[in-house]
């Protein structure tokens, strides 16, 4: 006894019920004519597929009308063109989990035996993971590269003072950061405070940073802020999704901060200061984002603390020549006097 299969059954059934891929059908208006059980559930955020019938994408996205615009623009595009979409890869809006999921999506027009285009055929894939993977390894390759060029170029600056403010700047504009700031352990003796005790802003980006810097702006070392305390263990300190209204801002220097990151300027086991990092994003730093900056961090605390030591060096070396200068001039006037 023979069994006949109905292929074209099966392989239906399976697109509309079973397939995790997101298969619709519009007609010539982009009204959905039929979608299966997972673009209708995970995409539209209907339990019954049904339920998108004769719909377009303003009715099942009434908050997303931008998106609807550029599905319904490029269906309208595809369908007057005879040109299909294949393996497109963008970002769309989930109405069931109200994220943003990346699909890989191929949208094909129908056409009537006359040739006459009179709908379209979707198909899509939820990429997501793969291509968060892909961003991130991405993200990461640009900032161990930038990190690269903002040691490379500090290496090569033997001036202190000039070495601070360039190191900010770069850093600041490199990564688009909101705000940039760098201290150092003040090991000089003061008349309010012992060597070691405060972190003094040597160099800050923006106007803020400059009002800062004339006021001399500096923050103890066992004290409670990110800086001191960053210093004082000599490890990062992180704060993500900072609220612009919370008691961190009652002065509001930084009413856009949303994240900051502190992270120590060690040189030959000692910590000599602190990078001070502010974004607008929140939860701008990750985990792997702290391995990155924690090298880039180390590499500019040895730049600084060459340009002290070749600073240290050369005012010996010119305190030497002028002793020396003195020594021979001393030792000639004496042997003239002799004479």
């Amino acid at each position: 006894m023979s069994h006949q299969i109905d292929v074209e059954k099966v392989l239906l059934q399976e697109l509309m019920e079973d397939s995790p891929d997101y298969v619709f059908i519009k007609d010539r208006q982009s009204r959905f004519v039929i979608t299966n059980q997972a673009h209708a559930q995970i995409l539209l955020g209907l339990e019954n597929p049904e339920d998108a019938s004769d719909k377009t994408d303003f009715d099942l996205f009434p908050g997303k009308r931008e998106d609807a615009q550029r599905f319904f623009d490029e269906e309208q595009s595809i369908m007057e063109t005879g040109q299909p979409v294949i393996r497109r890869e963008w970002m769309v809006p989930s109405t069931a989990t109200r994220e943003v999921v990346w699909l890989s999506e191929s949208k094909l027009p129908i056409r009537d035996e006359s040739g006459e285009i009179i709908g379209l055929f979707g198909l899509g894939r939820d990429i997501t993971v793969r291509k968060k993977a892909q961003l991130l390894t991405e993200k990461l390759s640009h900032q161990l590269e930038t990190s690269v060029q903002v040691a490379h170029i500090a290496s090569g600056i033997l001036e202190p003072r000039e070495l601070t403010q360039q190191i900010v700047n770069l850093v600041h504009d490199r990564f688009d950061f909101y705000y940039v700031g760098l201290f150092l352990v003040d090991h000089e003796q003061r008349l309010d405070s012992n060597p070691g005790e405060y972190a003094v802003l040597r160099a800050a980006t923006g106007e803020v940073g400059k009002k800062l810097l004339s006021q001399k702006y500096r923050l103890k070392v066992k004290g409670d802020s990110l800086v001191g305390q960053c210093i004082l263990t000599g490890t990062p300190r992180i704060l993500q999704n900072i609220e612009s209204g919370s008691s961190r801002f009652a002065d509001p220097l930084f009413p856009d901060t949303h994240a900051e990151m502190v992270l120590p300027l060690i040189s030959r086991q000692e910590t000599i200061g602190a990078l001070n990092i502010q974004s607008t994003v929140e939860s701008a730093f990750t985990e792997r984002d702290l391995s990155i900056f924690e090298v880039l961090a180390s590499l500019l605390a040895t730049s600084l603390q060459n340009a002290f030591l070749f600073q240290k060096l050369d005012e010996e070396l010119k305190i030497t020549k002028r002793d020396l200068q003195n020594y021979v001039k001393t030792s000639w006037d004496r042997y003239l006097g002799k004479k």
